[in-house]
């Protein structure tokens, strides 16, 4: 298997929850179909978090399950390095204990790369 870098898809900055799960404070949403990103299966290796508020955390879940939890912060910023394999119905969620309104809102940046021998991998 043969990996390309794709990149990024861009920061991602935490808003107002609309999911019903952490109401009344901020959540970052990492959802590839909404992204504009066409690829069927591939690879964030790469997580950088920005504009954290000290003492912030979130619980992060993968789809409707949870998958790992970050903080308290301790800086302004966290990066992460692994292989979170997603497909492009997966969603990626980080639920902030920080109140919607909060300033700075976190932001994220994922960065991927994917296989383009796998059937519906075109960038």
């Amino acid at each position: 298997m043969a990996l390309e870098d794709f990149g990024t898809t861009g920061r991602i900055v935490a808003v107002a929850d609309t999911t019903g799960n952490n109401a009344g404070k901020l959540t970052t949403i990492f959802d590839p179909t909404s992204a504009g990103l066409r690829l069927s299966e591939f690879i964030i290796y790469h997580m950088v978090l920005t504009s954290l508020n000290l003492n912030c955390s979130a619980r992060i879940t993968l789809n409707a399950n949870d998958y790992g939890f970050f903080g308290p912060a301790t800086g302004t910023g966290r990066e992460w390095f692994g292989a979170l394999y997603m497909r492009s119905s997966d969603v990626l969620t980080f639920y902030w204990t920080l109140a919607t309104g909060t300033t700075p809102a976190p932001v994220l940046t994922p960065y991927i790369v994917y296989d383009p021998a796998i059937p519906g991998n075109v960038p």
